[in-house]
């Protein structure tokens, strides 16, 4: 009796981890279009500092209501450091991409070679290969992408330059995936985060044009402070938070294949939002990603391939 209580509230945690994440990556497909419209406003270096000012300011209310200390472990900063450091590389690279690269192009391929890079980074450090059924859904996945991007027409587009920031942009959040997937065992999520845009603004500030952010924020229109507040507090503190959150329980790899739902979600948005046609390989490769989520997450085996170590 006991048992089946256990594996019921076990289920229904598996439910609400999987909910906040597809939650947490549509917030993120409509994040791209925030910031293409803030690109048009500063630089790279100032958007990303004030968003690394944002994400703290909005957790500190939360751990208020909830009671969350945010205190972080001594051997933790190790981790909080290096997760702010690739976070920070993360943000400058995406903005830098939006602003030179081709958005829709570019937004296809970071979110569909994230997961990938997250499976080679874990199975380099953590010697664990893939299951079947995740090759399977990786496979399915990045083929989804392809389709989404239409490939067949777009191939000198990925070869632009400015794409090579969201290439760059996927390398790095994978890795930070990896460095935050540890988060729990010296915090929690919220902390974790917390500490982790303080550090990143704080690099940040050494770089900051402080009398460009001045006149930005004395002139700033409402258009601007709706997409600043998306960008910074929906999509950072919370939609990141959440996937913080996630990782730290599930692990980077499996995570990072979520990020298969984002290009989908942000093909809708922009149908629903700015009337943008929806095509034939928008539903197809949107139903294959979405698919190749489940695949991965959904009922597999736990049981992973391990390399040999030679006696």
């Amino acid at each position: 009796m006991i048992e089946n209580k256990t594996n019921t509230s076990n289920s229904k945690k598996e439910k609400l981890l999987l909910v906040a994440m597809i939650m947490s990556m549509c917030i993120w497909g409509t994040s791209w279009t925030c910031a293409k419209i803030l690109g048009t406003y500063t630089s790279a270096t100032n958007l990303s500092f004030l968003r690394f000012l944002l994400v703290p300011l909005a957790l500190l209310p939360l751990t208020y209501f909830t009671k969350t200390k945010i205190t972080v472990h001594s051997k933790g900063w190790v981790y909080v450091i290096g997760a702010s450091v690739f976070i920070l590389l993360y943000t400058l690279f995406f903005f830098k991409g939006v602003h030179e690269g081709f958005a829709g192009a570019g937004g296809v391929l970071v979110t569909t070679i994230n997961p990938i890079f997250a499976y080679i980074i874990g199975l380099l450090i953590s010697k664990i290969l893939p299951t079947k059924q995740e090759y399977i859904g990786l496979l399915l996945g990045f083929t989804a992408g392809m389709i989404l991007l239409k490939i067949w027409e777009n191939t000198s587009h990925i070869l632009e330059i400015g794409n090579l920031f969201f290439l760059l942009a996927a390398l790095v959040w994978a890795i930070m995936s990896k460095i935050s997937s540890h988060a729990n065992k010296f915090g929690n999520a919220i902390g974790f985060s917390f500490w982790t845009h303080i550090v990143a603004a704080m690099v940040l500030s050494c770089f900051v044009d402080f009398d460009d952010l001045k006149l930005l924020l004395a002139k700033a229109d409402v258009r601007f402070w709706f997409n600043m507040i998306y960008f910074g507090i929906v999509n950072s503190a919370v939609a990141t938070t959440c996937f913080l959150y996630v990782t730290a329980r599930i692990g980077a790899e499996k995570a990072s294949t979520y990020i298969f739902i984002v290009p989908i979600t942000a093909v809708l948005t922009s149908f629903v939002f700015i009337g943008e046609h929806l095509l034939w390989n928008t539903l197809i490769g949107g139903t294959m990603a979405i698919l190749a989520v489940f695949i991965i997450n959904g009922k597999i085996s736990q049981n992973k391939l391990r390399f040999k170590k030679k006696e």
